[in-house]
Formats: C-alpha cells, sequence, structure tokens
C-alpha cells in the first residue's frame, strides 16, 4: 500500500509540474494584431494557430472583429464553425475555388448531421471573406462582427473545422475536429 501510495503522490506531482511547465491552453485576447483577409495566412497575422494533420486552424480578436482562417491541404471545400464543437447547432462557413476559379463561399446552419443555408442574420454578422486554393490546399478567411459571437461573461469560444475532397457544399468531411479556445478577460 505504501508502495502505491508513493507512486500516486509522485504522479499527481509530474501532473502538477508539467501543467506549471506547459501551462494551460492558450487564450484568445483582444489583440492589435493587422489580419487581412486575403486568402492568406500569414506568419504572425494570427494570435492563434493550431495544426491538426491536415488542416490548420488560425483565430485572431480585435476590439471591431473576430477573425477565422482554416488552411487545409485539399482542393476541395473547408470550413470553419462557431458557437458548438459538433456540427448541430454550430453556425459555420464554408468555402471552395470552383471551375474556372470561381469562389464558392456561403453561412450555414448545423442540423443534426447536416446544414442548411444560414439567412441574412447570419450573412449580416460578416464583415469580409476570401477563399484561395494553391499548392494543393484551399484556405478560407473570415471577418466577423464580435459580438454576434462573443457574449458578455462567455469563457471560451467554441470552433468547429473540416475539410472535405470535393468541391460542393453537400459530401461529406474526410478530416474534422473541434476546439474549446478560452477567452482572455
Amino acid at each position: 500500500m505504501k508502495r502505491f501510495s508513493t507512486f500516486f503522490f509522485s504522479f499527481l506531482l509530474f501532473i502538477s509540474l508539467g501543467t506549471a511547465v506547459f501551462g494551460q491552453a492558450k487564450s484568445l485576447a483582444i489583440t492589435t494584431n493587422k489580419t487581412v483577409v486575403d486568402g492568406v495566412v500569414k506568419p504572425g497575422e494570427y494570435s492563434f494557430t493550431q495544426d491538426f494533420d491536415d488542416l490548420s486552424l488560425s483565430v485572431n480578436r480585435t476590439a471591431d472583429a473576430l477573425y477565422l482562417a482554416v488552411v487545409g491541404s485539399t482542393t476541395g471545400w473547408v470550413s470553419v464553425g462557431l458557437n458548438s464543437l459538433k456540427m448541430d447547432g454550430a453556425t459555420m462557413f464554408m468555402g471552395f475555388v470552383g471551375a474556372g476559379g470561381k469562389v464558392q463561399f456561403k453561412p450555414v446552419l448545423g442540423s443534426g448531421h447536416s446544414h442548411k443555408d444560414a439567412g441574412s442574420d447570419v450573412s449580416g454578422t460578416i464583415i469580409s471573406s476570401a477563399v484561395k486554393e494553391s499548392g494543393g490546399k484551399t484556405t478560407l478567411e473570415i471577418a466577423l462582427r464580435p459580438a454576434a459571437y462573443i457574449k458578455a461573461g462567455q469563457s471560451a469560444l467554441q470552433i468547429i473545422f473540416a475539410e472535405g475532397t470535393e468541391k460542393s457544399f453537400i459530401p461529406h468531411h474526410m478530416f474534422r475536429g473541434s476546439l474549446s479556445l478560452p477567452l482572455a478577460k
């Protein structure tokens, strides 16, 4: 029993030190970073960036805008969504570059394991958006009115992201993920 207690105490100490050394998840603070919504994510443009297998998520928050970017290793569609850690109930933004280089972009609302077109209430929260395809990757950048997605007292921003292989809004994703990003006070 004493051996188990020593092991357990050592384990707790290791976990505590690990948390102190590595810290908690980075939080999203209001910054003065200059984010340009042009379909190209540049180093230092976003205050938060994390890579997930075949997709990279970037987020920046200023007093006037909430910026989101997804860069997927696909020539198909990419998407980013807010206010849910799953598709159901999320407000999502999808995009791809279609035939002849024509950009396809639309806001949608998650409903179960599917989505439907969003109304003007969501479209009215979009400040600007850009979608580009280059080098086998598709990038979607969007600037949103922050008050529509970050409420007073909210402690974290729930984000989902996904990518698919086709140039269509209908096919299922080949990769998806979610993240709860703490908001700095």
